[in-house]
C-alpha cells in the first residue's frame, strides 16, 4: 500500500482533496522524516510497507492542521489542543529505522 493510499484509506472523506494535494502533503511528510532520521534527502527513505504507512499517516496529520501551521497551542473556549512536531504514534513506526552515530571526541588532528 503507498503512502497515498495511506492517506486516502485513513481520511475517510466523502469529498477527499486532490492527489496533487496529497502527493504535496505527503512531500512534507517526507521532508520531516527525512529530518527526523538524518538522512540528507527525502529521496533515501527505504521503500519498505512499514515507511508507507508513516509517511501516510504523517501526511494526513499535517493535512488535518491546515489553519495552524506555526501554533504549538490553541485555546478556543474550554478546549484547548497542543500540536506536536511529530506524533508519537509516527516516531514509534520510525524507530526501526533510526541509526545510531558514534563520533570520536576530541577529533583527530589532521597533522
Amino acid at each position: 500500500m503507498s503512502a497515498s493510499d495511506v492517506f486516502f484509506n485513513l481520511l475517510a472523506d466523502p469529498d477527499p482533496p486532490s492527489q496533487d494535494t496529497a502527493n504535496a502533503f505527503i512531500a512534507q511528510a517526507d521532508a520531516l522524516i527525512a529530518g527526523y532520521l538524518t538522512l540528507p534527502g527525502a529521496d533515501l527513505l527505504p521503500d519498505v510497507p512499514a515507511m508507507h504507512q508513516a509517511r501516510g499517516m504523517l501526511a494526513l496529520v499535517l493535512y488535518n492542521r491546515r489553519g495552524a501551521e506555526g501554533e504549538t497551542k490553541r485555546a478556543e473556549g474550554d478546549v484547548v489542543t497542543w500540536f506536536e512536531s511529530m506524533p508519537d504514534i509516527i516516531k514509534i513506526q520510525l524507530r526501526p529505522f533510526r541509526n545510531a552515530r558514534a563520533l570520536a571526541w576530541p577529533p583527530a588532528s589532521d597533522t
